[in-house]
C-alpha cells in the first residue's frame, strides 16, 4: 500500500527547459502536489500564468496550467531549485520564504550544493542527478527529448524519507526516479560525460553526434574525459562506470541529434556553465597533483567565446 506523499505544495525555481518539464508532469499528476512555478522576472511571470505549459513528449503534446509568482502564496513543503548551476546561489539568495523546507538540487556540474547552501544554512539540501533531455521551443513550451532517470539523494550519505518521497514523488508523476545510496559517484559520473562533451560541440557549433564521429573533435573529447577520471580517482571517487571515454562517446552516440546547452548558451549569448563542469574538474584535480592541461585550455576558450571571466570561487 503506497503511502501518501508527504509533499502538498512544491515550488520550483526557474522557467527554463527543466523547470517546465517538472511543472507541466507534477503539476498534472493525479493526486500530485499543488505547484508554484516561480520566475524573478514580473513580465514574463505574467505571460507565463496566462497560459499553460505546452510540453512537447514522445507520448504526445500535454497541457498544464500551473500559477507562474515571483513568490508563492503560500508556503510550500518542497523547493526544486531547477536553475542553471551559475545562478542557483542567487536564486536562493533572493528566495527568503524558502526558510528551512528541503530544496532539491537539479544543477550540474560540482559546486553548486557548497554555494547554496551559504545562502540556505537552515534548509535540507538533496542532490538530484537527472538525465532528463529538454530544450525550450518557445517561452513556456518545452521538448521533452527523454524521459530517462532521475537519481536522489546526498553526496556521502545514504538518502533518507525526504529523499525517498521526492523520488517516489516524481515516479508518480511519470519522471522515473530512484534514490541513490551515495551521490557523489553519480554526481561525477556525469560531470565527466557533460565536461567531454558540451564545450567540445559547444565550441565547434555541433550537435553531440559529431562529437563521436569526427576524429579531432572526438580526440579533444576523450583527453578531457580521460583527465577527469584520474581526478576523480584522486579525490576519493569510483566511478560507476569502467571508462568515463566510452561513457562520454556513447552518450554522443545516444544524444546525436541535441545541441547542448552549451551550445545554445553560446549561441544566445548566456553565461554558460564552464565554471562547474571543465572550471570545476581543474580546481579539484589541480591541488592534488593532477595536471588537467585539456579541461584547463576548454575551459579558457570558453571564457573567451563567452566573454566569462574565471572563477574566482
Amino acid at each position: 500500500m503506497n503511502r501518501p506523499s508527504p509533499f502538498t505544495h512544491v515550488a520550483i525555481v526557474g522557467p527554463g527547459a527543466i523547470g517546465l518539464v517538472l511543472a507541466a508532469r507534477l503539476g498534472r499528476a493525479p493526486g500530485g502536489p499543488q505547484v508554484t512555478l516561480i520566475d524573478h522576472r514580473p513580465d514574463r511571470a505574467a505571460r507565463l500564468s496566462g497560459r499553460p505549459i505546452v510540453l512537447h513528449g514522445p507520448e504526445g503534446d500535454l497541457e498544464t496550467s500551473v500559477p507562474v509568482r515571483l513568490a508563492p502564496e503560500a508556503p510550500p513543503d518542497l523547493v526544486i531549485l531547477a536553475t542553471k548551476a551559475y545562478a542557483a546561489r542567487a536564486a536562493a539568495a533572493h528566495a527568503p520564504w524558502i526558510g528551512r523546507t528541503p530544496v532539491l538540487l537539479m544543477q550540474n556540474g560540482l559546486g553548486v550544493a557548497a554555494e547554496v547552501a551559504q545562502v540556505l544554512p537552515q534548509s535540507p539540501l538533496v542532490t538530484a542527478v537527472s538525465y532528463q533531455a529538454a530544450n525550450l521551443a518557445a517561452e513556456g513550451e518545452v521538448r521533452h527529448v527523454a524521459n530517462l532517470v532521475t537519481l536522489v539523494g546526498y553526496e556521502g550519505r545514504p538518502p533518507d524519507a525526504t529523499a525517498r518521497a521526492i523520488a517516489a514523488m516524481l515516479s508518480a508523476a511519470g519522471l522515473p526516479a530512484r534514490t541513490a545510496d551515495d551521490m557523489s559517484p553519480e554526481v561525477w559520473a556525469k560531470l565527466l560525460v557533460n565536461a567531454a562533451i558540451n564545450p567540445v560541440a559547444a565550441l565547434a557549433g555541433v550537435a553531440n553526434g559529431e562529437v563521436a564521429e569526427r576524429p579531432s573533435l572526438r580526440a579533444l573529447a576523450q583527453a578531457i574525459a580521460e583527465e577527469g577520471e584520474v581526478a576523480a580517482r584522486a579525490v576519493g571517487v569510483a566511478l560507476p562506470y569502467p571508462s568515463a571515454v566510452e561513457a562520454a562517446i556513447d552518450t554522443a552516440r545516444r544524444t546525436a541529434d541535441n545541441r547542448c546547452s552549451m551550445l545554445q548558451d553560446l549561441e544566445a549569448r548566456r553565461p554558460t556553465e564552464i565554471e562547474y563542469l571543465n572550471g570545476a574538474i581543474v580546481r579539484a584535480a589541480e591541488p592534488r597533483g593532477v595536471a588537467t592541461p585539456a579541461n584547463r585550455a576548454i575551459s579558457a576558450l570558453v571564457r573567451q567565446v563567452s566573454g566569462q571571466k574565471g572563477a574566482g570561487r
